[in-house]
């Protein structure tokens, strides 16, 4: 098979989409009458395309064999590459390595990398993700109170469950145990204004969607194998403090952050992000198998996750995916792969799992699923990932990264159980 270079510099946009906010401290969530904010989308700087490489040729079906031919290419295009984004020198925008083992982007793959591991006959996939895991030594990055610094304890917990090997997780316990003894108590009880414009200081809590996913599995995952009933408190108490605060019961999504509550955009719509109610929604799936069976939030858990599931599959486009905007489709046409795949992957694990009508969903999987396989090019790389950001944003062919991967992979996995 031929190789295509790997695209680290596809896109100049890369450290920094998030939109102009300066205005918006004005109006907040539940303010009657409050004037809405105009919402601006990223700017998306030009792509620098390597190579024009073909598409492959993948069966769409529900068989485990075509599922498996079309993971296992987007998987070995990752590995192959692995080294090439390991030595990155691009920084995010707090300039941070962006690339990094124990970092969310590359903690997303892992988590996906991981559950496809786990098919059977996938064992050089999960060998993979040890290596690297004991390359970082187990490690975590930095930012103490931060999810994204994290959410690496995803796959060091499913590793600790297959091996039981307990140094796995000595620094994720140390970190916990810190951030438990000193909860953060900005806002404790609610989001409010000086969170509005996203500070540093609001990161200390859950205060943007994507760490729904980032943090509350760590901690419910760690209560789960230490029987500790403290991990899950934490996990449960934030992750409903966020998904309260953010949450929009008639659209049946959530809002990004407390900034984009007041936004409408261009076409006068609320501006609810595809790949950021993805985490959320395969946050659902990574949380209710380890959460005890009788604790008090189950059914809240379920509640949503169906309530998110019916306003998903309304909004699934001709084509089987989900746009970068999920209320203006329009406005940024055409797929967004890191979300479709999050979407695919928690519908197919609620069929999986009994929690979501087959006969309602499978349909909606299987167009989904035939949309995502259509985005991988002949070497494996997929295409459609909407770059690191906030906000809905324009999606080109080209752009990939590892966060689409992982979402990749957990699709994959569920899929595949659903084609057994």
């Amino acid at each position: 098979m031929m190789k295509y270079p790997v695209m680290l510099i596809t896109v100049s946009s890369l450290l920094a989409c998030s939109p102009d906010t300066r205005q918006h401290g004005a109006s907040e969530a539940g303010d009657s009458g409050s004037e809405p904010v105009l919402f601006s989308p990223p700017k998306v700087l030009p792509y620098v395309v390597d190579v024009a490489a073909p598409m492959a040729e993948l069966s769409a079906r529900l068989e485990t064999d075509a599922v498996r031919t079309a993971a296992n290419m987007v998987a070995d295009w990752q590995i192959r590459h692995a080294d090439d984004y390991a030595n990155s020198s691009l920084k995010n925008f707090q300039g941070f390595e962006r690339h990094s083992f124990g970092g969310w982007l590359m903690a997303a793959m892992a988590i996906g990398m991981t559950r496809w591991g786990m098919i059977d006959g996938n064992d050089k996939y999960l060998e993979f993700i040890r290596e690297r895991a004991r390359e970082f030594a187990w490690g975590l990055e930095s930012r103490i109170f931060d999810a994204d610094d994290y959410v690496i304890g995803q796959t060091y917990l499913e590793l600790y469950q297959l091996d039981r090997d307990p140094a796995y997780l000595e620094p994720l316990k140390e970190r916990l145990n810190h951030l438990y003894e000193n909860w953060p108590t900005v806002n404790n009880h609610s989001f409010g204004e000086d969170c509005v414009t996203m500070e540093v200081k609001c990161r200390e809590r859950w205060t943007w969607i994507d760490a729904l996913f980032m943090g509350a599995p760590v901690w419910i995952h760690m209560g789960n194998v230490t029987g500790d009933k403290r991990y899950i408190e934490y996990g449960d108490h934030e992750y409903w403090t966020s998904f309260d605060t953010l949450w929009d019961e008639e659209e049946g999504l959530l809002y990004r952050d407390r900034r984009y509550i007041p936004m409408r955009d261009k076409l006068g719509e609320k501006v609810f992000w595809g790949r950021g109610n993805g985490w959320v929604y395969a946050s659902f799936g990574r949380i209710l198998p380890v959460l005890p069976a009788g604790h008090p939030s189950r059914d809240k858990y379920i509640e949503k996750f169906r309530a998110m599931s019916v306003s998903l599959a309304r909004r699934q486009q001709d084509d089987g995916s989900w746009p970068s905007s999920l209320t203006s489709p329009n406005l940024f046409p055409g797929p967004e792969n890191s979300g479709s795949a999050f979407f695919t992957y928690g519908m197919a694990w609620g069929i999986n799992r009994g929690v979501l009508d087959r006969d309602t969903y499978l349909p909606v999987v299987q167009k989904a699923w035939q949309s995502l396989t259509s985005g991988i090019y002949a070497d494996g790389r997929l295409a459609y990932v909407q770059p690191s950001g906030s906000a809905p944003q324009t999606v080109h062919k080209e752009s990939t990264d590892n966060y689409g991967v992982g979402a990749f992979l957990l699709a994959a996995s569920e899929v595949y159980r659903l084609a057994q």
